[in-house]
């Protein structure tokens, strides 16, 4: 980004004038374009984690500007490397296979093809392929749903229906959807209400923010196992289902199923898998090549264990692989035995982001290598702790803070984000109190201070710090290693991170539970019944 000379009006701050930005730019390739027109930019305008398109309303070759047609979410700026831009839907740009220009005048689309064409397949579909509505005991099996504007499969209100060994491919939205989505708002917000609606998104989290315990009605024991889903347009798979009030699990589940380059239109905050509801799964799932996080979590009791994520978060800034957060209530999840590696640490990323006070998450036999510039991320919430961990080649390995006592302060206001959040659960009684009996204290327990996120029984190995941010906040017990001695890997060259049976970690952390690395990920494809 160039120098901002209008930063637009900024719907983020309740600015809804509409108003465009400007800004310039130091590059010639403009002057050369005779294609005015319908020529759009995107890119991270202003903050790392807010993707964004707009239109193009001018561009002013003299002084080298472009003026945008509607505004960005958080308006634009500069300064920072995140802070990239590209233009499209230029005809005279179309010089490389895969490119294309758009003409909605004369109707005409040209494109670039990769390959010599044999068969055109063009489709105007918007709804699902598939639509199951109050729907039970149906299976999907060997079946390739392609070429929409769409998603492949919705479910709603259904009970013990499984998609299985299918693909999902060329897809304009996600490839299954379970549970209602919210009608799309008319104007650029950040947070509102809507109206539920079935097979759509639209604005789905944007009405969370405000309405957190929104029953998505996605039924019960429904399933995406042994599927490739991939070129997606934005994220793989919604798996909704739950009641956040009762907390009534739903049971639905993606397991062993391969998720990659799913974020071909929307690109932040359009996850690999976002997980909602209560009680559901993700397993034995590989999510990977994505610019942004491959897990984007809400609700409650939640279980991630055994995937294989990497390569992910490739060009956001303060997001992570496993992203929640801005909910104490949010509680009661399990992370364990997931592999993270290879996330991308140019800029601020993460392995697991628990961000803004985020609380209520047991991680337990993971593996993290080269997991990102900040691999645990633990923005101010309790009751995290991290057991029988690997931490392998990092410079750091935890990043904890005080955020709401200081410049986050604000959230933790009465009638603000968290206040409401506690309220619309009835956090104080049953089932809450129960099931999280430190959260029914949160007001008394001085919210604003990190605690009880205990490190216990991990290593350490390679790791030029290992936290930084007071202990207090993260009791670091004396039984974790921090090492530069193999605690004797398989072969760590080759990535196999099993430990052999005379491993010294079992010796210098008596009690540590061996992780059964070769369980990790996708594994043989069962049959299903």
């Amino acid at each position: 980004m160039g120098k901002i000379i209008d930063a637009g009006s900024i719907p983020r701050n309740g600015d809804h004038s509409n108003r465009g930005g400007k800004f310039t730019y130091d590059n010639d390739r403009p002057s050369t374009w005779k294609t005015f027109e319908d020529v759009w930019i995107s890119g991270y305008f202003k903050e790392g984690w807010a993707e964004d398109a707009v239109e193009l309303k001018e561009i002013d070759f003299k002084n080298k500007t472009f003026t945008t047609k509607q505004p960005s979410l958080y308006g634009f700026g500069s300064g920072k490397k995140f802070q990239k831009w590209f233009v499209y839907n230029v005809l005279e740009e179309v010089d490389a296979p895969g490119e294309y220009y758009l003409d909605r005048k004369k109707g005409i689309l040209y494109f670039y093809p990769s390959e010599e064409i044999k068969l055109l397949e063009i489709s105007i579909l918007e709804r699902p392929m598939v639509s199951l509505i109050k729907a039970s005991n149906i299976q999907f099996k060997n079946i390739t749903f392609t070429c929409s504007r769409g998603m492949g499969v919705y479910m709603e209100q259904t009970e013990n229906n499984l998609v299985d060994s299918c693909t999902f491919t060329n897809l304009g939205i996600v490839g299954v959807c379970i549970g209602k989505g919210i009608a799309p708002f008319e104007t650029l917000r950040h947070d509102g209400t809507g109206k539920a609606a079935s097979e759509v998104i639209g604005s789905y989290l944007q009405h969370i923010y405000e309405d957190a315990t929104f029953n998505r009605m996605g039924g019960h024991n429904n399933g995406v196992v042994n599927c490739t889903i991939f070129n997606t347009g934005a994220g793989g798979v919604h798996l909704g289902g739950g009641d956040r009030l009762t907390l009534v699990p739903a049971n639905n589940y993606v397991e062993n199923t391969t998720i990659h380059d799913f974020n071909r239109i929307e690109k932040s905050y359009r996850a690999g898998i976002l997980i909602t509801g209560v009680g559901n799964r993700i397993s034995n799932c590989e999510l990977y090549n994505a610019p942004s996080m491959a897990i984007l979590l809400h609700g409650n009791n939640h279980l991630i264990e055994y995937n294989n994520i990497h390569d992910v978060c490739q060009e956001v800034h303060d997001q992570g692989a496993l992203y929640y957060g801005r909910d104490p209530a949010e509680s009661g999840h399990k992370v364990y035995y997931n592999y993270f590696h290879h996330i991308d640490g140019e800029h601020a990323t993460s392995a697991v982001y628990h961000d803004d006070g985020a609380c209520g998450m047991e991680v337990f036999g993971n593996i993290f290598y080269k997991p990102g510039s900040l691999p645990i991320l633990i923005g101010g919430g309790m009751d995290n702790p991290y057991t029988n961990n690997i931490f392998v080649d990092m410079n750091l390995a935890v990043h904890i803070d005080n955020r709401l006592q200081n410049w986050s302060k604000g959230t933790l206001d009465k009638g603000a984000v968290y206040d409401k959040r506690l309220q619309a659960v009835n956090f104080k009684n049953p089932p809450y109190s129960v099931a999280y009996p430190n959260l029914a204290k949160y007001w008394e327990d001085n919210p604003a201070l990190p605690k009880r996120n205990t490190f216990s029984k991990n290593i350490f190995y390679k790791v030029k710090k290992v936290h930084n941010g007071k202990e207090e906040w993260m009791p670091f017990l004396d039984d974790n290693w921090i090492t530069d001695e193999n605690p004797g890997f398989v072969n760590e060259e080759a990535q196999n991170f099993n430990l052999k049976k005379d491993a010294k970690a079992f010796e210098k952390i008596p009690g540590f539970k061996n992780i059964p690395f070769d369980k990790i990920g996708v594994q043989k494809r069962k049959e299903s019944k």
